[in-house]
């Protein structure tokens, strides 16, 4: 059975025409959309006020026909939300698509016990019309695997493989537990705040990013070791940092090591997660096991 997914922009506006693009070629894979005429009501870059975008969230959930809320787009205005959500209003059944800025809104969602996604937002099925062939392609088999998780079915590993790091200050334990994290940049924002991320113990932290250079990078992720984001987690695994620029010589993987050695993490590279060609869905908050070259998720 195909799903029914109610369409919100909880933080950024997008341009309608790509937002119709993206239901014409959803439509085409058979996954039904509920795209409200009221969905954005612009005001500066932000899809709508606070209660404008706190309504849509609302009513999406409340729609008795759908299966799951997909965030339009990302970019900024997720945050604001967070201390005026009624999260009793929020169905468990239901849970919350996006990425990037929509990061911080599946952790919160985790936290309260609510069912998240990260994966592609629903404007990025605007890709499966792109004039490259290889763009389509990965672009179908992205909402292929986010439809297959809706459907409970236990999606393939992921590929990654260990960073280079001083093993004397490597932790040896088993890598598994819960699987989190986001965009790099966003979760560094709210640390400080009642948004603020905090690994649960043993998690495995996916970090991923766009259009940053190598310093802002260092900068946030060095920002959420310093506050305690990552006391209590398992492991870091990078996915890709697309369009982000050395300064240098020294790689990205390099850099991760240097500021998470003071908590003796393992560090992993080369996930198909984030804002470049592959941005493979998986369950915020779901059990993940590092395994022969393999992040495996199991729920």
């Amino acid at each position: 059975m195909s799903p029914c997914i109610s369409i919100v922009a909880p933080a950024s506006h997008t341009c309608p025409t790509t937002l119709e693009t993206a239901a014409l070629a959803l439509e085409t894979m058979g996954v039904e959309i509920r795209l409200p005429a009221s969905l954005q009501s612009p005001r500066r870059y932000l899809a709508g006020s606070i209660e404008h975008r706190l309504e849509g969230l609302y009513a999406a959930y409340a729609d008795p026909d759908t299966q799951a809320v997909w965030a339009a787009r990302g970019g900024y205005g997720g945050a604001h939300l967070i201390e005026h959500i009624d999260w009793s209003r929020l169905s468990p059944n239901k849970p919350l698509i996006g990425y990037s800025d929509i990061s911080v809104l599946l952790d919160q969602c985790y936290r309260h016990g609510l069912p998240a996604i990260h994966g592609p937002v629903m404007k990025e099925a605007a890709l499966m019309r792109h004039d490259a062939e290889e763009q389509r392609r990965v672009a179908q088999r992205h909402i292929e695997e986010l439809v297959a998780l809706l459907r409970d079915e236990t999606p393939a590993p992921f590929p990654l493989h260990p960073c280079r790091q001083d093993e004397r200050h490597v932790r040896h334990a088993a890598l598994e537990g819960p699987v989190v994290g986001g965009n790099l940049t966003t979760l560094a924002c709210v640390a400080g705040t009642p948004a603020r991320f905090t690994a649960p113990p043993g998690a495995l932290v996916i970090l991923e990013d766009v259009g940053e250079p190598y310093y802002r990078l260092e900068r946030a992720l060095w920002q959420l070791v310093h506050s305690g984001a990552f006391d209590r987690a398992g492991a870091i695994c990078m996915g890709t940092f697309e369009g982000c620029t050395p300064y240098d010589e020294t790689s990205l993987e390099t850099i991760f090591a240097e500021v998470l050695r003071p908590l003796a993490l393992p560090l992993f590279g080369g996930l198909p997660v984030g804002h470049g060609l592959h941005n493979r869905p998986w369950r915020y908050g779901g059990h993940g096991c590092i395994i022969d070259g393999h992040l495996e998720l199991k729920g």
